[in-house]
């Protein structure tokens, strides 16, 4: 009995002591769980210190990506002024090397942009960007300052040649500010509309400045503002082509000191363009059909299309009334012909070749060709003569054919392609175009 005691005893001891382990290691068992927790968190923040301070510390990566992206930046901005500096070099060198003055051009070659050249007197000419001067182009406005186109067509080659002269104008509205220099006073030319005395005087009848008024001229001329594509309705209502932009032309005028002016008159073009330089045949009777013939027989609206969009680089249009007047006044107060107004045809028996001639009859003023001589020459200026119970006749032309008509003379007809009857174009500096 007493053995029994003994082993109950023992038996509960044992299992009060595993209670009391159990109970110690459930303790302990807290305790570690409680500890690991409280070390993760430590090390979660000190990871989480040591990330933001690689995000946003003062070495961080937002800071060298913000360093990154600024350092790019000024490399763009130090790469595009080398770059800009390398071209200022380039350009002024181009510029050294450039010529200043209508001499010195001669032996330049094409100029690629628009440039302004002093002839022998510091008289300043435009040059239009694709143009030279000619090796035969006076040294002055006196003589005649040529230039020479680059125009490129099938069959025919890079240099057309095509040329066309200066005529320098000093004001458009008689301001008397900018005064032609030949060497003495200086020659004012204001860019007009003229008529013309017997001893060749000019009358300044309606200068460009007020090209709105649309005047009238010996009753029924008159250069309108509003620009008309023309048609070929010969009828009471019949009209003519007319300037494609008459208040650019004055503009232009005006902000660059003159306009260029065919040098010869036209000759036939395969491309349907105006060629400027002497015609190699021509045909009475009969519109020309090849390159380089004198472009008879054609009707002004058709003269007008053909002088459309010549170039690029500067603008182009049928001649003027104001353009052809001004000419006329520039010719005769700088060459030894103080009456080309009422110069007639040197030619009257047939037509020729614009250009040089072989006999007598070359007509030339200033390097200007035929403005009195060989054919009629169409305008942009209109007609408002109307034949009582007949048909308008808006077309006008200008020059000489016969001994009854002169340069100056100023005559109306229908649109149609007569014998005798060609064009010129003038060119001017767009002033939106370098």
């Amino acid at each position: 009995m007493q053995e029994e005691n003994k082993k109950g005893k023992m038996k509960n001891n044992i299992f009060v002591q595993k209670k009391i382990r159990e109970e110690k290691d459930k303790k302990y068992s807290k305790g570690i769980t409680l500890v690991a927790l409280v070390i993760t968190i430590i090390v979660l923040i000190i990871l989480a210190g040591i990330s933001i301070n690689l995000v946003l510390g003062e070495n961080g990566l937002f800071n060298r990506a913000k360093k990154a992206a600024e350092d790019y930046k000024q490399a763009a901005i130090d790469e595009q002024k080398m770059t800009n500096d390398l071209e200022e070099g380039i350009d002024k060198i181009a510029n050294d090397n450039r010529p200043k003055t209508i001499e010195e051009a001669k032996d330049y070659g094409y100029f690629y942009e628009k440039t302004t050249l002093e002839d022998s007197y510091k008289n300043k000419i435009v040059i239009p960007a694709g143009f030279k001067i000619a090796e035969d182009s006076g040294d002055n406005v006196t003589d005649g300052i040529v230039i020479e186109d680059k125009d490129i067509i099938d069959g025919i080659g890079e240099n057309r040649g095509n040329q066309y002269v200066w005529i320098p104008v000093s004001d458009v509205d008689e301001s008397h500010t900018n005064k032609i220099k030949n060497g003495e006073e200086g020659i004012e030319i204001t860019l007009g509309r003229y008529t013309f005395g017997s001893n060749g005087k000019e009358q300044l009848v309606q200068k460009a400045s007020e090209y709105t008024n649309e005047k009238l001229i010996s009753s029924c001329y008159q250069e309108l503002e509003e620009f008309s594509e023309g048609n070929y309705v010969i009828d009471l209502n019949g009209k003519n082509r007319t300037a494609k932009d008459l208040a650019g032309f004055i503009n232009s005028v005006k902000a660059n000191g003159g306009y260029y002016i065919a040098r010869y008159e036209a000759s036939y073009g395969t491309d349907n363009k105006p060629n400027s330089k002497a015609s190699t045949n021509y045909n009475e009777s009969s519109a020309p059909t090849q390159e380089g013939t004198l472009w008879n027989n054609i009707t002004q609206i058709d003269a007008a299309k053909a002088c459309d969009n010549m170039y690029d680089t500067v603008s182009s249009d049928l001649v003027n009334s104001y353009a052809w007047d001004t000419a006329i006044v520039f010719i005769q107060k700088y060459s030894e012909n103080e009456n080309y107004a009422n110069e007639h045809s040197k030619n009257t028996e047939n037509l020729a070749n614009t250009g040089e001639r072989e006999d007598s009859t070359t007509d030339k003023v200033c390097n200007i060709y035929d403005m009195a001589s060989n054919c009629y020459e169409w305008t942009t200026e209109n007609s408002s003569y109307t034949k009582e119970n007949s048909y308008a006749n808006p077309c006008v032309y200008r020059g000489g054919n016969d001994s009854s008509n002169c340069t100056s003379t100023r005559n109306y007809s229908t649109n149609s392609g007569y014998n005798g009857r060609t064009f010129r174009p003038i060119l001017y500096i767009n002033n939106t175009v370098s």
